[in-house]
């Protein structure tokens, strides 16, 4: 997730309460209040900067990078290349934030050409983030926020492009920097949560997971993000008690959410039906299946393989379910 982190440039109350917007997830009333920045100052480095930063998150959340993708890249060279002219012309601090911006702008397009399924694209400007965080590291050594991309890069590359020079081996120090981060000021403390919470998962450290998902809940309830993350830990602990309350909530909060997030009204059914199933409520289980095979998915969404997953699961536990 791309996340904005400090105010330097002005504007310092607009966005502060675009951060604000931005982790409670309104990120509709985040770009309205950007638009009214950038029309009273159109080269306001930080605020361009902010509007893609919104942008990802948001399609990261929607997991829409099918729909959006081409557009954000598009937009994200545009603002990089502002931004690397501005560079030039920038000393001390000013220069470090910008070359964090960089580093994001960079890594925002990683993300999204390898989940479009640009995988050498995704790679090689995976790496010019590290080499840009490194570097706003060495300038800036207490700024920690620069820890989670470099963190994000040793632990996902160390496994996933050990083929590529210099990155293997390095997921053990990318596992500790992303924790580091987790202490970075608001809002990337939790944009690192996010990642750590996902990681933790794939590790099996189910416990760790959940309880830096509640950290965030108490302060914010109604993050689907971190919803979500605890209903999968639930469901994965068979804990299906409370994977079924954590689930609900989800749903109900997808259902007020405008334009609709398929990927997290899916999920929050799949485990419904699951923990329904697991725990003898045949009827409770077979009734949410049918309620959402029966929506209309956009073929979009249907593509995305982990999607496309849960509903083959729904799909299997109804049919061995009716078959009894």
């Amino acid at each position: 997730m791309l996340l904005y982190t400090v105010n330097s440039f002005g504007y310092d109350n607009h966005f502060e309460s675009i951060q604000k917007n931005l982790v409670e997830q309104r990120y509709q009333d985040a770009k309205y209040e950007l638009q009214a920045i950038l029309s009273q100052n159109p080269s306001d480095i930080e605020a361009m900067y902010l509007q893609l930063a919104v942008w990802q998150t948001e399609i990261l959340d929607y997991e829409s990078y099918h729909i959006y993708g081409k557009q954000f890249i598009a937009a994200a060279d545009s603002i990089k290349d502002v931004l690397e002219k501005k560079l030039e012309t920038l000393h001390g601090k000013d220069s470090v934030l910008c070359l964090f911006y960089l580093a994001n702008i960079y890594g925002g397009i990683s993300v999204i050409k390898a989940k479009t399924g640009e995988w050498i694209e995704g790679a090689k400007n995976g790496m010019t983030s590290n080499s840009l965080f490194k570097q706003v590291q060495k300038y800036a050594p207490d700024f920690i926020a620069a820890n989670l991309g470099v963190g994000l890069f040793n632990y996902y590359f160390s496994s996933s492009f050990n083929w590529v020079p210099f990155t293997g081996g390095r997921a053990d120090d990318g596992l500790a920097a992303i924790e580091e981060a987790t202490k970075s000021e608001f809002p990337f403390n939790y944009a690192a949560k996010n990642s750590l919470c996902w990681i933790l998962i794939d590790r099996q450290e189910y416990s760790r997971a959940d309880s830096i998902a509640m950290t965030v809940l108490d302060e914010y309830p109604g993050n689907t993000i971190f919803l979500r993350i605890r209903s999968i830990i639930d469901l994965r602990c068979h804990s299906y008690k409370n994977a079924i309350v954590h689930a609900n909530q989800l749903l109900a909060l997808t259902k007020e959410r405008d334009p609709k997030n398929w990927s997290d009204l899916i999920a929050a059914y799949y485990i419904l039906v699951e923990s329904y199933h697991m725990s003898g409520h045949v009827n409770e289980s077979i009734a949410a299946a049918d309620t959402i095979l029966a929506e209309n998915i956009p073929e979009t969404y249907l593509s995305i393989p982990h999607i496309k997953k849960n509903l083959k699961r729904i799909r299997d536990i109804k049919e061995k379910t009716c078959e009894k």
